[in-house]
């Protein structure tokens, strides 16, 4: 079936400054923020985002670029904050559709936007630059900036765009460590400063943990826990966590390192970003520590092995989980193991979770997990942290971005806890554009672009991902049902009684009963319809699904999916 026509946008004018967010103002994910400097545009971003736990069967969701269908030769840069996927994780789809405009950002991201573009055999088309920390460059009208944050990734990055029209700040996903992990330094406390002086007229910052009080912990805070665990461990040591958390993963390799384990690395997103992050030297270790499992870490004694693992999320089909189920092709955990989930569940995954932790405890692990200690810092910032930036940075206007409505409300609340007042905080969603005027009021425009989730499904993508989505929850909850109905092509008179497939709908018991009332009021539905004159094969699938949905509902209280099918004889 042709996909339907995307929506009709408004038409913007060349003039002025505009910000509209595709993606990340309504959900923790998708992020991606054009800024439309007189009709150059800038994006920030092309992030994906994981589904929920209702979207069932879908890979991933991305942002939805019909808006800017026809405008791809105005996208001067796409500019990356940094390497999470919620940030970069839709470039393989969304640069081709693009027409490859120059991308940038720092050495690692711009390492993983390579990777992911390598997966598709699309990086010979790129056109990707690394940005220096400090250093302005020149991007049509726009002077770029990238300033150095730190988050839970190293070479995060916020960004500054100094526009003919006043500068605009975006902060990425950022914390204020003072004590960051390893050899990273902290944020540039100084040149969010200097802009704060130099005047900024609109920042557009982090609010996922805008509810919760105080400042964040430091990524160094959790390193004690870490290291009491794996020098008390009798046997092997298993630790799950985010493969992107090179911070982490640095701390525990240096911890093995003391106690003299060697490290066995799990999980193709876990072995893949510790090669990337070690060949560029953000990840260290001797040469040797680091391995990949396999058959030969058996002859490495329990008490001197150390694996490193995905799975973090109860994912059935990563690396722990496949352990907890005894079905990991190289790993069986038995009694003895320290299993350390350094990480905290994701709204939707605590269920996942449970049930691998379950199943390592049936397998006779000992299970360590943040609820019990300190095994989990986030990357970013409290109220504390936001409250700071806004206080260094001293914007004109506050954006807030990257959080659900409530995230996004709580950061509103800090901004006027400082003075700021209504018509200078902005609380956009996904598709609205503000507009800045001259004198550097803002104001949201009357028009909307139209955003729709694109959702990835295996290797296709649709826009419609609202009514695939809503074709499979119907399914999951009611079953299927289909009637095959032969009809004469010149008369459409039935050939005898339909046929009834159906699954997920009918138990045993009811088989008989159930299946004969469906072929009485389809036929029935489709003879009356052929009664009135209709002849029109869409009508008449509809007549027959009408009367299935009123049958299930007053029978069976039910609401499967009914597909009609006609076949002319």
């Amino acid at each position: 079936m042709p996909a339907a026509a995307p929506p009709p946008q408004p038409v913007l004018s060349k003039g002025g400054l505009r910000i509209y967010p595709l993606g990340g103002f309504d959900q923790v994910g998708r992020n991606c923020c054009v800024i439309d400097v007189d009709g150059d545009l800038y994006i920030i971003d092309l992030g994906l985002q994981f589904p929920d736990e209702d979207m069932l069967g879908i890979d991933y969701l991305i942002p939805d670029m019909t808006s800017l269908k026809g405008r791809e030769n105005r996208i001067k840069a796409v500019l990356f904050t940094h390497a999470h996927l919620d940030h970069i994780g839709a470039v393989q789809h969304l640069l081709p559709q693009l027409h490859y405009p120059p991308s940038y950002g720092t050495k690692l991201t711009i390492a993983f936007v390579k990777k992911r573009l390598d997966e598709e055999r699309l990086t010979s088309q790129a056109k990707l630059n690394v940005v220096p920390y400090g250093q302005k460059i020149r991007i049509g009208k726009v002077e770029v900036e990238y300033l150095r944050v730190t988050h839970s990734i190293p070479d995060s990055a916020a960004i500054v765009l100094h526009t003919p029209y006043g500068k605009i700040v975006h902060t990425g996903d950022f914390k204020f460590d003072l004590t960051p992990a390893g050899d990273e330094p902290p944020a540039d406390f100084q040149r969010l400063a200097e802009l704060g002086k130099e005047g900024v007229l609109a920042i557009i910052a982090d609010s996922t943990n805008a509810t919760k009080p105080g400042f964040s912990k430091s990524e160094s805070e959790i390193s004690a826990t870490l290291e009491d665990l794996i020098r008390d461990a009798k046997g092997r040591v298993i630790i799950s966590t985010f493969s992107s958390l090179l911070n982490r993963i640095q701390q525990v390799v240096e911890h093995a390192k003391t106690y003299n384990r060697k490290v066995f690395i799990s999980g193709r997103s876990m072995e893949t970003n510790t090669e990337i992050a070690q060949n560029l030297g953000y990840l260290k270790a001797p040469r040797g520590l680091i391995r990949k499992v396999g058959p030969g870490m058996d002859k490495v004694p329990d008490r001197e092995a150390l694996i490193i693992t995905t799975g973090s999320q109860g994912e059935e089909a990563a690396g722990l989980a496949r352990m907890g189920l005894g079905t990991h092709r190289h790993i069986e955990v038995k009694k003895g193991d320290t299993v350390i989930l350094s990480s905290n569940p994701i709204i939707g995954n605590e269920r996942a979770v449970a049930k691998v932790i379950n199943n390592l405890h049936l397998r006779g692990a000992i299970v360590k997990t943040n609820q019990e200690l300190a095994l989990h810092v986030t990357g970013h910032g409290h109220r504390g942290d936001i409250l700071l930036m806004h206080r260094l940075v001293r914007a004109r206007h506050i954006i807030p971005e990257h959080g659900e409505p409530h995230m996004r409300a709580a950061h509103a609340d800090i901004a006027k806890s400082i003075g700021y007042p209504d018509n200078q905080i902005h609380l956009l969603s996904n598709g609205e554009i503000l507009e800045f005027e001259r004198n550097g009021a803002a104001r949201k425009s009357k028009h909307k672009l139209t955003v729709q989730d694109v959702i990835i499904d295996g290797r296709g993508s649709a826009g419609e991902g609202q009514r695939v989505l809503l074709d499979r929850k119907i399914m999951s909850e009611s079953g299927v049902v289909m009637v095959i109905l032969r009809a004469y092509s010149e008369s459409k008179r039935l050939v005898g009684d339909p046929d009834v497939l159906s699954r997920g709908l009918i138990y045993g018991s009811e088989q008989q009963t159930i299946t004969a009332e469906v072929i009485h009021a389809s036929k029935k539905a489709y003879e009356e319809a052929v009664n009135r004159g209709e002849t029109d094969r869409k009508a008449l699938k509809r007549a027959v699904t009408g009367a299935l949905y009123r049958y299930f509902d007053r029978a069976l209280d039910r609401e499967p999916m009914v597909i009609p099918i006609i076949v002319e004889v």
